[in-house]
């Protein structure tokens, strides 16, 4: 058996790389990075905002989305449309990402349930700014040296709320 501070040191060592990815993987959408953000996700990679805050599956209720990449990919190449109406003028966000905790944090597992708290801010000239709050679940799964995003569920506390037209990834 190693020494107890070596796996102390490991698992900080994880928790420490999986807080790296989220903020960067959060970064990519402040900085309009679409495709790049997308390339996150594994190819059976999923993305989903459920509408009620104990909603435990996307098949049986109604979300705000349930995105696979193909949809991720359809969704924000409408952004870039030059007359995509929900963006003109284009939204400014920033997202902050924090209470991130990493189950298991074994540095040898292959794949990491994570959750973590966010708020994000969207501005956007002349609409004003907007802020969403809530709670990210991810499963991750390694690849190479980093990781994938196998699923993402983003829990606004005011999910069941009605909103205007969310047209940016929370």
């Amino acid at each position: 058996m190693g020494n107890p501070g070596d796996a102390a040191l490991a698992e900080l060592l994880v928790t420490r790389e999986v807080e790296r990815f989220l903020i960067r993987e959060v970064g990519l959408l402040d900085d309009r990075r679409f495709e790049d953000w997308i390339a996150l996700f594994a190819e059976d990679g999923t993305y989903w905002a459920p509408a009620k805050i104990d909603q435990d599956d996307p098949w049986e209720h109604v979300s705000l989305f349930f995105d696979d990449r193909e949809l991720m990919t359809t969704r924000l190449a409408r952004l870039r449309h030059p007359r995509v109406h929900a963006q003109i003028p284009p939204s400014r966000t920033s997202h902050a990402i924090g209470n991130v905790l990493v189950e298991p944090p074994d540095p040898e597992a292959r794949s990491f349930a994570v959750s973590a708290r966010f708020v994000m801010l969207d501005y956007r000239p002349g609409h004003g700014q907007r802020s969403f709050g809530g709670r990210y679940d991810y499963r991750l799964v390694r690849a190479g040296a980093s990781f994938l995003i196998a699923s993402k569920k983003a829990t606004l506390l005011n999910c069941d709320a009605v909103h205007e037209a969310i047209s940016i990834p929370f």
